[in-house]
């Protein structure tokens, strides 16, 4: 490998290694109904700061809006969120948990913390801040 292919070789393993990990995840979260783009939704619902939108949420998931619409229908179904509308903008909707997302959202981190560990325990962990920032890094030049 030539110091050119670099880059492209390392996206690539980083696109394989996020599909390897959704599989994963979904398999393990499948007995919770849930998958790893809806826990990924409703993480960041939880985590964002009140008032935030739609919009909002679609930018910081990374993913288009009709596709953000199908999992927070899927969300709302499931009564873990709730969409109130923006009074000064009734197009606008702002999206929240509802207090069943709680325990939900801890149990799912704990299942993907536990599949963390047990696959990728074996790394070296004097590594892993370095490598953090380089994805990291890698992320923010794509934005």
């Amino acid at each position: 490998m030539t110091e050119g292919d670099m880059p492209f070789e390392f996206v690539r393993e980083c696109v394989l290694l996020g599909r390897r990990w959704r599989a994963r995840v979904d398999e393990r979260l499948k007995p919770t109904g849930m998958t790893l783009a809806r826990f990924t939704v409703l993480y960041w619902v939880d985590e964002l700061p009140a008032g935030f939108t739609q919009r909002d949420l679609a930018d910081v998931v990374g993913i288009e809006g009709p596709t953000l619409v199908r999992l927070l229908h899927a969300l709302e179904d499931l009564a873990l969120i709730e969409r109130v509308a923006v009074a000064t903008d009734r197009r606008a909707k702002t999206i929240r948990p509802t207090a069943a997302a709680a325990p939900l959202l801890r149990e799912l981190t704990r299942v993907c913390a536990e599949l963390s560990q047990e696959r990728l325990s074996g790394l070296e962990k004097r590594r892993l801040p370095s490598a953090t920032r380089l994805v990291r890094e890698a992320r923010a030049a794509l934005e």
